[in-house]
């Protein structure tokens, strides 16, 4: 390395231990575009102009991490960027790394911003791309798109210095309940980047589907466990299972852009799918239907959500079965960590078994939670043995006395749960389901977007944010919080276009409260930097929450009659392209529900879809049955140019004082590159 070049290191040490002490003002060098927000950014005078012309110099280690952005810039701009090994220059933008940056930590990094160079330092790749997305939101919003690749940007002087409070700042995917394929997770993962979130959880495995090949099994990826059955009439895109090589292609994928993937199979519960191929792994013969099928058909079938099945704890062929499968998966995951669910075990199920009584009995197990508790050390013996860390949701921890140290704890139940897996001294994932489950409603549990409303609390893009991962914990117990993590259960949220507007903004606020620390936040800054980078996820065609939700129109009891007769509602600017169609009528006040026996989407005064059912728009908000005030519609030959209706036909249930809300909703059949316009 020359001279010049360790000069710049030193001078950068020096200022990097003085910069975490302290924050100043933003000035010039804006903030209102960067989330999660810098620990410490000062402003200088000037701008730097980002020309299609602008050289890039690296040293050989920064040149994977940069290889992302290179490409982020081709593809909006279309500039190729002139890049080549650092060695003396001083102009350009410049990607350092050096081992002696320990303030920086394993992901932070330093930015400085001069008239002529934009210098970046790092004691890690992982640092060197954190930086390069700090960069591409400097630049403007417009990047995120298609560009006139001859344009000059101009950001202004300054220095960010930057590190992470948590190690895991991370994003659970259900893809079990609805499953997404490959090209859908890679986009999550490059909007992932773009927030610095790290941690990827891909629940593989549950009730609804296994969705991931594994060699020495191939039954587990058979039709009947793979693809929903034809009487549920789900579109084939809900179901599917990731081959061994698409798994290490989102890999490689995640690792470029510095993405960990962790891995789950849920056992000994939600293990539908094993029991119906390897039936002899199940604690009884219960394995009907012979299929798996969508979450919300579980109480036709079985009378509530839970499988009348489970993996039996007793049998010594289950933990061969699972060695085998652990195996696969230490080798295509590289992460730390494996998954092993643990979760809403039917301990009943257990008790009911005269063999599994008889095997307690010889174990000197005195209740099936002392079973289940066998059952994880055994199951974290054998993620052991694979070179892994094993981990677990909190359900795990009811016998925590016997359950080894080395098993990391990922708690769903709220503070008391995160509280009493630090206190009893295991390393916890906090991910509460309020406020941290995104299937939640964000606002409004009658603005028709497709929220799991079982649940009565409302997990506010406010209360994401404010949410504190260590309350009640001293310093001592506070060292075993790994960091936050956001779930997304696909159960209801089925169409991308709902599951983004699920994720979306909350997401960001997410990483936000992942990345600085608490003393740091600003929910009104963290608002104004977030109307920037609303404008980047219309440019990256990712729809989000707004207010109102799907609220497309509303009905009051002056429209409403004691016969049918139609009520209708301009749905023009929510019509936007081919897709299905989600239209809700939900009950708000009054003394009457509504009936609804038919509805239609017109076009230009011409019916094109409909559906017809008799609904009733009620108070019923929860999961147990079928809401029979959503109809669904499908639109294949949209006209940008015609005039949309939907025109119901509705009459007052004992009466005429009812109103509500009517929700509108199509999910583009172009789900990757189709959004609202806003």
């Amino acid at each position: 390395m020359k001279t010049k070049i360790l000069k710049m290191m030193l001078a950068l040490t020096l200022s990097a231990s003085i910069g975490f002490a302290q924050t100043s003002e933003p000035g010039n060098l804006s903030l209102n575009s960067i989330i999660p927000k810098p620990l410490s950014v000062s402003a200088h005078t000037g701008k730097f102009e980002f020309k299609p012309t602008t050289p890039i110099y690296y040293q050989p280690r920064a040149q994977a991490p940069i290889s992302v952005f290179i490409a982020q810039l081709a593809g909006s701009t279309g500039i190729k960027a002139k890049t080549s090994l650092l060695t003396n220059q001083s102009q350009g933008i410049l990607f350092m790394v050096s081992d002696t940056l320990n303030s920086l930590g394993e992901e932070g990094y330093c930015i400085r911003i001069t008239p002529t160079a934009i210098s970046v330092y790092a004691k890690t790749g992982a640092g060197i791309f954190n930086a390069t997305q700090t960069i591409r939101q400097l630049l403007p919003v417009q990047i995120e798109g298609k560009t006139n690749g001859n344009s000059v940007w101009s950001i202004p002087c300054g220095e960010i210095t930057d590190k992470p409070r948590y190690s895991w700042r991370g994003y659970m995917q259900d893809v079990s309940r609805t499953f997404y394929g490959v090209e859908v997770m890679k986009k999550y993962m490059d909007v992932m980047a773009l927030y610095k979130l790290n941690v990827l959880h891909l629940h593989l495995t549950d009730d609804q589907g296994w969705r991931i090949e594994i060699k020495k099994y191939p039954l587990l990826t058979s039709t009947k466990t793979t693809l929903f059955d034809k009487s549920t009439n789900q579109p084939a895109e809900r179901s599917g299972f990731y081959t061994q090589e698409q798994i290490r292609e989102l890999v490689r994928y995640a690792a470029q852009r510095n993405i960990t993937i962790i891995p789950e199979i849920d056992v000994p519960g939600h293990s539908w799918p094993t029991v119906l191929d390897y039936p002899e792994l199940g604690v009884n013969q219960n394995r009907k239907p012979d299929y798996v099928f969508p979450f919300l058909d579980s109480w036709s079938h079985w009378g509530n959500q839970f499988t009348p099945n489970t993996l039996d704890p007793t049998n010594e062929k289950v933990y061969e079965f699972l060695d085998g499968v652990f195996t696969e998966l230490a080798d295509l995951f590289p992460s730390a960590y494996i998954h092993f669910g643990g979760d809403e075990v039917r301990h009943v199920l257990w008790e009911k078994e005269p063999h599994v009584q008889a095997f307690m009995k010889e174990k000197s197990l005195k209740n099936t939670n002392e079973l289940q508790s066998y059952f994880v050390q055994r199951i974290s013996t054998i993620i052991k043995g694979k070179g892994k860390k094993p981990i677990g949701w909190n359900d795990i921890l009811s016998d925590a006395k016997n359950l080894t140290k080395e098993t990391a704890i990922m708690s769903w139940l709220g503070d008391e749960a995160i509280a009493d897996a630090a206190k009893n001294g295991f390393y916890a994932v906090a991910t509460p389901t309020d406020p941290l489950y995104f299937d939640i409603t964000q606002a409004d549990r009658n603005d028709g977007t497709m929220s799991d409303l079982a649940y009565g609390n409302i997990n506010s893009l406010e209360k994401v944010y404010n949410y504190e991962p260590e309350t009640g914990l001293n310093k001592d117990e506070a060292k075993f919080i790994l960091g936050v993590q956001a779930n997304q259960w696909t159960a209801i949220t089925q169409d991308l276009k709902d599951m983004n507007v699920q994720n979306f903004p909350r997401l960001l606020a997410l990483a936000e409260i992942a990345w600085i620390p608490k003393g740091n936040r600003d929910l009104d800054g963290f608002r104004e930097r977030l109307t920037n980078n609303l404008k980047r996820l219309d440019l990256l065609k990712i729809d989000y929450y707004k207010p109102g939700g799907y609220i497309s129109g509303k009905w009051t009891a002056k429209e409403i009659g004691s016969e049918y007769q139609p009520l209708s509602w301009d749905v023009t600017k929510k019509t936007y392209a081919n897709g299905r169609i989600t239209a809700g009528f939900f009950y708000t006040s009054g003394a009457n529900f509504m009936e609804i026996r038919k509805v239609e989407l017109l076009q230009d005064g011409k019916a094109v879809a409909q559906d017809e059912h008799v609904g009733i728009a009620d108070k019923f908000r929860g999961t147990n049955k079928v809401k029979t005030f959503l109809y669904h519609l499908q639109l294949n030959r949209y006209n940008p140019k015609a005039k949309y209706e939907l025109r119901a036909e509705v009459k007052g249930i004992k009466g005429t004082e009812s109103y509500g809300n009517f929700t509108y909703n199509l999910s583009p059949a172009d789900r990757l590159n189709v959004v609202e316009s806003k």
